[in-house]
């Protein structure tokens, strides 16, 4: 099966959990439609990266059951639509992948029924429940992809999946707390900046799948270990990709608007580094339009100058080099070769060198 294949394989598990989610909550009337579409909408335009590194472990650990492993990669994707949901909300984002964040369309929905009360309150209550519903999801395919293994099969999956959906939980509060830290301080928080791509974003990214698709397979605990150490840098590389895209990306293929990280202010490891090489204009430009709310697109262009000139997107991109590297050579310790070892390197290459 190769990855177009894949991908529709779990394109189709996934409509099938959110058709079965409609009918648990049909007696709740409206909800169904209102706080599903958006849902839907968004886990349908996901690139299903999680879901190949997932299968692609899988497969490689002698897993014979695939229908199994498409459930846990539909299972993974979901959490992620849900975490993304519920980061548009912390981070008032009013898009992502190219659609109205969840939060804002059921703004909209309150502003064109003219309901009664605030709008912008309707729309993240709405969305966390949202958000929450695909966690259920997530938590349904799971439990169906598990049911029949033996029992310490069943365990180690389970576990792993809790271990990983806790520390993305736990690495969100991390970034929500980092953004509320001073802009001028952010060049001694290199450390924290890490800390919360590992957590956040690594944990689910990559850790999480190949751990999952290893566990899936019988591998014992030593063995997903293994493979959830290619995962860790691996993360840290899309992250730091996501970074470079989210400030310097078009907004044709992030789906964002541009520059869209400087204007919500998020804490990144580029805008660190700018900070800590800029000159003292330079840091002025950058304090005056990062995560100011009334900016102007002047000001965020004249903060995109600086971030160019600084050296920081080269300095990163040097990063991002690095912890692929990590990541080839964790592939050592898994011993494996062949066709397997070139379609993990070709994932590891998509990921860190793509342009959305």
């Amino acid at each position: 099966m190769d990855d177009a294949a894949r991908r529709a394989r779990v394109d189709e598990v996934i409509a099938t959990a959110l058709d079965r989610l409609a009918t648990d909550i049909a007696p709740a009337t409206h909800s169904p439609q209102e706080l599903l579409a958006p849902v839907a909408a968004l886990a349908a335009k996901g690139k299903r990266v999680r879901a190949l590194l997932v299968l692609t472990a899988y497969d490689a650990c002698g897993g014979h059951e695939p229908d199994r492993a498409v459930l846990v990669a539909g299972a993974v994707e979901l959490f992620q639509t849900a975490a993304l949901i519920h980061d548009d909300v912390l981070d008032r984002s009013d898009t992502r992948r190219g659609l109205p964040s969840t939060h804002r369309a059921l703004e909209a929905l309150h502003a064109d029924s003219g309901w009664l009360g605030d709008g912008a309150r309707f729309g993240e209550g709405g969305a966390i429940l949202a958000g929450d519903l695909a966690l259920m999801a997530c938590q349904q395919m799971l439990t169906a992809a598990i049911a029949g293994l033996p029992g310490d099969v069943a365990l180690a999956v389970g576990q792993r999946f809790g271990s990983m959906a806790s520390l993305c939980t736990a690495g969100q509060y991390l970034d929500i707390r980092l953004a509320a830290q001073p802009l001028q301080a952010l060049g001694g928080q290199t450390e924290t900046i890490f800390a919360t791509m590992r957590a956040k974003t690594a944990s689910y990214t990559a850790e999480g799948p190949l751990a999952l698709g290893a566990a899936l397979a019988g591998l014992d605990a030593i063995a997903v270990d293994a493979w959830a150490a290619v995962g860790v840098p691996l993360g840290i590389a899309f992250q730091l990709r996501d970074d470079v895209l989210g400030a310097l990306g078009a907004p044709e293929t992030t789906g964002k608007p541009a520059s869209d990280d400087l204007r919500e202010g998020k804490r990144t490891l580029l805008l660190s580094l700018a900070l800590d090489r800029a000159d003292a204009a330079g840091r002025a430009v950058l304090v005056g339009a990062v995560g100011v709310e009334s900016a102007s697109p002047e000001d965020i262009a004249a903060a995109v100058e600086v971030l160019s000139a600084s050296g920081a997107v080269e300095a990163v991109e040097i990063q991002i080099h690095d912890y692929a590297q990590r990541a080839r050579k964790a592939l050592d310790a898994v011993a494996i070769d062949g066709p397997h070892r070139s379609r993990l390197e070709g994932l590891i290459e998509a990921t860190v060198s793509r342009t959305a």
